[in-house]
């Protein structure tokens, strides 16, 4: 069986075009920003919509992520059956 790609709605753009896009966790206040030309981002799909995070967003989205999947792993080793 093939292995299922669980993160195929994640990517990481550097756009080429001067259209400013919004970084979707620093939309308001102080840390408000846009990304800009030449800025490496987090790209995330849902539904029809592509949500852009900026570096320091992305860093923090992965290391939740990883924490996610690393717990998820030790729940499945931990119901794996015992070799007797």
């Amino acid at each position: 069986m093939p292995t299922k790609a669980v993160l195929r709605h994640i990517s990481i753009e550097t756009p080429r075009t001067n259209h400013q896009r919004k970084c979707s966790a620093h939309q308001r206040g102080k840390k408000a920003h846009h990304i800009l030309k030449g800025d490496t981002h987090l790209v995330i799909v849902e539904g029809a919509d592509k949500i852009r995070y900026c570096r320091e967003a992305a860093t923090e989205i992965l290391d939740q992520a990883q924490r996610d999947l690393d717990a998820l792993r030790l729940q499945l080793d931990r119901t794996a059956p015992t070799s007797a």
